[in-house]
Order: C-alpha cells, then structure tokens, then sequence
C-alpha cells in the first residue's frame, strides 16, 4: 500500500529529464514492473521500466557483501520488481539499469544471486552466460525508502548500444 502510494506521488511529480530516440521508443513499454518472457527467437533488446527502493538492505537478502558481479549494495522491496523468464540458455545476455539517480541491482535465478552497483556511473549493469529459467530482478535506491524511476534494458547483442547512450536530456524516458 505504502510503495503504490509512493509510486502514484512519484509519477505526478518526476520530472521527464531524460527521452529516448524513436527506435528505443517502440521496442520499450509504457507499463511499469512489468514481468517478461524472453527467447532467442525474440527481438534482440527490449526495454521495462520501474520505480527503485524500498526499506530492506539488499545485504540482508544476500547474506553477502558482494557476488561475482559486484557489490550488494541498496535498498529494495521484499517482492522482486519483474520476474524475467528465459525460455532458452542466452550465450550473452545484459541486464542495464539507466536512472536519474544512483540505483543498485539484485538479481536470483538458476545458478544463484548477482548483484552490482555502480557498473557505469551510478547505474548497475550484469551481463554474460544466463541458463534458461525465471529470475527474479530488484533495483534498490543506494539510500534507504529513497524510490527512483529506472529503464532497464536487456539486451542480446553484445552489439547493441548500451541505454545511457540511448537516453537524450530533455524528454520522456522515464515514468
């Protein structure tokens, strides 16, 4: 109850600092913590949006200070805020996060917890060999009850432009 009426207060007054070109526009949705189903034979990069924090230390889920990907730092929810089901093995799959302020990452699936922080500038990032099966994905604030609007791209191509080259100052790219 809190976090939507968190969520609904946000939305009204976020200002829409940053936009992305068309071409990212139609691959990215207008639906926040969304939950997706991905496949090789799917497109190539797709973009979900979300509003990090919560009040629970990331450090606390993990029982750990860092994983292989980086730091477990943050706050988050207790729920995840998207489920990603991968239908297939992916050789190379990135998870990014772009947001306006510093947000962290949590990521459990098959084969264990990831985390990072701070992967290019204040934005998380994971990228690599991910198995076939539902993964969880949270975006903490790095403050406690502290809620940021975030993209998350993820993307296939290790090709394809990462979101903070995507994102132009001055338009709508986040909720």
């Amino acid at each position: 109850m809190l976090r939507s009426t968190l969520i609904l207060a946000l939305l009204t007054l976020i200002p829409h600092s940053l936009s992305l070109p068309s071409e990212a526009q139609i691959q990215s949705s207008e639906t926040i913590f969304e939950d997706i189903q991905l496949s090789q034979s799917g497109p190539e990069s797709v973009i979900i949006r979300g509003i990090s924090g919560g009040a629970l230390a990331v450090r606390t889920v993990t029982a750990q200070d860092s994983t292989q990907t980086g730091t477990c730092a943050g706050f988050i929810d207790s729920e995840p805020d998207h489920v990603v089901v991968l239908r297939d093995f992916f050789d190379f799959l990135s998870l990014e996060v772009a947001s306006p302020e510093d947000t962290t990452l949590l990521v459990r699936g098959p084969g264990g917890l990831w985390c990072n922080d701070d992967y290019a500038g204040r934005n998380p990032a994971i990228s690599g060999a991910w198995l076939a099966g539902q993964y969880e994905v949270w975006v903490g604030s790095y403050r406690k009850d502290r809620y940021h609007p975030y993209l998350i791209q993820l993307s296939s191509n290790p090709d394809t432009p990462t979101l903070m080259e995507k994102v132009q100052p001055g338009g709508r790219a986040f909720p």
